[in-house]
């Protein structure tokens, strides 16, 4: 954490002092992108001690701390952003997890969320533009053309990994393709199994 990183943390903590309502807001659950191998989000801040092996190891760097200003609860827990990096499914965040709340899983297991395609913003779907980018990038070839040649995601092929985010050439914030968190996605546990 960098000392601006610090300092807005710090602000946060005191705002919220002052303002109950703060607390109360950030109760509410946000949508958070986590690593493949995740336990079940209702369990993960409970499992997850903030040590940060996850995000130094991490080979793409796609695994960043959730900040405390979107979340107090899960503050700097992994999330992944996949408009910054998409995750390359290496999982060597499992192999650094010293308490269980990232777990090895097999590939074909690995589900952390789901691409959608926003028509409005797509450049095929909206612009005729010849566009496939999210197709070249997709590492499990869950994007497909349809007859007219328009990029369309098979949710069930889809892993979440967010290569296809990071890669889109839209140039607003926004992607025209977003990946959002399955319900899913998380390997299962029990919540009375703590290793």
């Amino acid at each position: 954490m960098n000392r601006k990183e610090f300092i807005l943390s710090i602000s946060a903590v005191l705002f919220a002092a002052m303002w109950p309502g703060f607390l109360l807001r950030s109760a509410r659950r946000i949508s958070i992108i986590r690593p493949p191998g995740s336990v079940e989000e209702t369990l993960f801040s409970q499992f997850c001690i903030r040590c940060g092996q996850c995000m130094k190891i991490c080979p793409a760097h796609c695994l960043k701390p959730v900040r405390i200003e979107r979340s107090i609860r899960d503050w700097a827990t992994p999330e992944i952003i996949p408009r910054q990096a998409g995750c390359i499914r290496c999982q060597s965040c499992s192999k650094v997890c010293p308490t269980g709340a990232i777990r090895k899983v097999e590939n074909e297991k690995i589900k952390m969320g789901t691409a959608h395609i926003n028509r409005k913003e797509c450049l095929v779907w909206t612009h005729q533009k010849e566009c496939l980018i999210c197709l070249e990038f997709c590492p499990v070839q869950a994007i497909y053309k349809d007859e007219n040649g328009r990029p369309v995601v098979n949710p069930v092929l889809c892993v979440g990994c967010g290569l296809c985010e990071q890669n889109c050439p839209v140039t607003t914030e926004e992607a025209a393709i977003r990946v959002s968190p399955s319900g899913e996605r998380r390997f299962r546990i029990k919540e009375n199994k703590y290793c």
